[in-house]
């Protein structure tokens, strides 16, 4: 056996946050300013580098069913000598028999928040939508039907001509019963543009234009109860091929401050990718939390994948010493049969947070 050992630099972070807020108008504006320094590490061939960032992030609900919302955010990192752009603006409209809304994020390539994380760099992505809210009085078995359709439209930040991928979600069935079970019904048709290299799960997809559609059965029991369980079915085309997937899970709560949950998803590739492909993978996830009161939590997280043999273990503790503030005491650990020797990686991190409201 082999176990690798993983080196770190220190950081330190400092966040301030600002809140204005009028009553009268219900306007609440936010303001954030983070500072991350991490050390030099001659082992890791690091230099010492800072991060800054400034966000300005405001809500304002002009009428009771009219919600709109906003966020402004720029970096600045030292090593790279960038600066970076990046936010969302969203708008909704709610009553009691429906939702339409509309956001749009949009992450510059050199946005690089020390302190955080992104989805994508160099993307706008507009996501329109909503759904009716239909409560059929003649059925007496359903509680709640919300039928309805999202776009996801994906574009270069730097050239908003070039598209990357777009979808439509169609839910037709969405709906609770009076037992509280719940059962979906979707589809959605993709188009994805692959101009780059991507080789998910090891499997070379060509670079053109793909159009595919996916269809997906999802049921659930009463999520309220001290027993509950979760089924899912999805089924379609995958880039030139196809795709099914089957996921299952199971949740005992026998009291408000224990909760353990086992899911499993396998998923079936049929051919995939340049060399028409087929795949066959299983994630087992098993979690466990445990809480003496809202503020005072332990939980624990195993999951095994049987693509690279990857076992993964993460254990958190959080106190929440004041309003807002934490302290988190986290454990990893990451196991990988997939190679001749066996690679392991231990890491502890513990983090403090302080949070000031003016």
């Amino acid at each position: 056996m082999h176990q690798g050992e993983a080196e770190s630099a220190a950081a330190a972070n400092f966040g301030i946050v600002r809140y204005l807020k009028n009553y009268g108008k219900e306007n609440n504006i936010g303001i954030m300013a983070t500072h991350r320094l991490n050390e030099k590490n001659s082992g890791l061939g690091l230099n010492s580098n800072s991060n800054i960032t400034l966000s300005v992030d405001g809500f304002n609900r002009p009428t009771d069913e009219l919600t709109i919302s906003y966020l402004a955010s720029g970096s600045y990192d030292e090593t790279s000598n960038t600066n970076g752009l990046a936010g969302n603006v969203f708008a909704g409209y709610t009553t009691n028999k429906m939702y339409w809304g509309w956001l749009t994020n949009f992450v510059s390539r050199d946005y690089n928040p020390g302190m955080g994380f992104v989805f994508q760099n160099n993307v706008i992505q507009h996501n329109p939508g909503g759904y009716f809210i239909l409560r059929p009085e003649k059925t007496s078995w359903i509680r709640r039907w919300d039928p309805g359709v999202f776009f996801n439209y994906f574009h270069d930040f730097e050239n908003p001509a070039n598209f990357q991928q777009g979808s439509i979600y169609l839910f037709p069935i969405y709906t609770w019963f009076k037992d509280n079970s719940f059962v979906q019904y979707s589809v959605t048709p993709t188009w994805q543009n692959i101009n780059f290299d991507f080789s998910p799960l090891g499997i070379d997809i060509g670079q053109q234009r793909y159009y595919y559609t996916r269809q997906a059965f999802e049921y659930n029991t009463d999520r309220s109860r001290k027993l509950s369980a979760n089924v899912e079915y999805g089924w379609g085309g995958f880039y030139n091929g196809k795709r099914s997937t089957i996921i299952g899970g199971i949740r005992y709560a026998p009291i408000p401050h224990a909760a353990f949950q086992f899911d499993y998803e396998h998923n079936n590739l049929k051919d995939v990718g340049l060399l028409e492909e087929n795949l066959k993978t299983d994630l087992y996830t098993a979690s466990l939390r445990l809480a003496l009161n809202p503020r005072l939590q332990l939980s624990t997280f195993y999951q095994y994948n049987s693509f690279d043999e990857q076992g993964r273990w993460n254990v958190r503790f959080s106190w929440e010493y004041m309003p807002l503030s934490f302290i988190y005491l986290v454990f990893n650990d990451t196991q990988t049969n997939s190679f001749d020797l066996v690679q392991q990686t231990t890491q502890f991190i513990s983090k403090l947070t302080f949070l000031k409201q003016f």
